[in-house]
């Protein structure tokens, strides 16, 4: 009876022992797994802090970029348009040349005349006539002068001493003055054309000044200053220039009466 009791009292004991195992391993495991889902919400918190810094240092990056862009010259860009203005400036010409007057490309400077042609193109299409006749007017101004001085030149070799200082000053000086006189009249505006050159007006001009003309007043010139009268009119170039003036005068006569029998 006795032994029955303390096997009864050991059932017991080990029962009670079981449980208390039982419990506290359950008590463990439930801390593990709090523990782990500690870590892993502390490791997906810090992933996320982590993107959010790479995304700024992304952001930032090419903010930075853009800005290098922006401030190195992209000299590849450069020269492309360069090229490209070349490109247009050379279709520009084409484009003139293909739309010039005939009259405009043929030099028809001869014994009786002197021929400049002129162009120039404006938004207005005043201006670019009057821009076309200024640059029409330079060219005729130095051909003039060229020719005149030319002449001049001829003269003062022919003179007995072809290193007269007072000669030549005057000469230098007539000349001059003599570019400036014809200028004022004699020429004429023998041709202009205006046509459309892309949004702009292309004027297209032509200036004549007759030879005879020019050969008068170069005459007159001489004649009517005393130093070079007293040694130029005795040339055999001024005696030329002289028998030019009155071929002309004599040509002209011609024509003129040429035309009234023909009317």
């Amino acid at each position: 009876m006795l032994q029955t009791k303390q096997w009864a009292f050991t059932a017991v004991a080990i029962s009670l022992t079981v449980g208390c195992a039982t419990n506290t391993k359950t008590e463990a495991d439930a801390a593990t797994q709090a523990a782990l889902a500690a870590q892993t919400a502390q490791a997906a918190q810090s992933q996320k802090a982590l993107d959010e810094l790479n995304q700024q240092i992304k952001s930032q990056s090419d903010t930075l970029n853009a800005a290098l862009a922006k401030a190195v010259p992209d000299h590849g860009a450069a020269q492309r348009l360069e090229a490209a203005r070349e490109a247009e400036k050379r279709q520009m010409v084409e484009t003139n040349i293909g739309k010039a007057p005939e009259w405009f490309l043929r030099d028809e400077t001869g014994a009786d005349a002197i021929y400049v042609t002129a162009t120039e193109g404006s938004v207005d299409m005043q201006l670019s006539i009057d821009m076309a006749m200024l640059s029409a007017k330079r060219l005729l101004t130095n051909s003039l002068g060229e020719v005149i001085s030319s002449r001049m030149t001829e003269f003062a070799s022919q003179t007995t001493s072809g290193d007269d200082l007072i000669l030549n000053k005057e000469i230098e000086r007539v000349t001059k003055s003599m570019i400036a006189e014809v200028m004022l009249s004699g020429y004429t505006r023998d041709r202009i054309q205006v046509i459309p050159n892309g949004k702009e007006y292309q004027t297209y001009v032509r200036l004549r000044y007759p030879t005879d003309e020019l050969k008068k007043v170069l005459a007159k010139e001489v004649k009517k200053n005393a130093i070079m009268a007293a040694k130029v009119r005795k040339t055999k170039a001024f005696e030329e220039l002289e028998k030019e003036i009155e071929a002309a005068r004599e040509q002209k006569a011609a024509n003129q009466a040429n035309n009234s029998e023909s009317k």
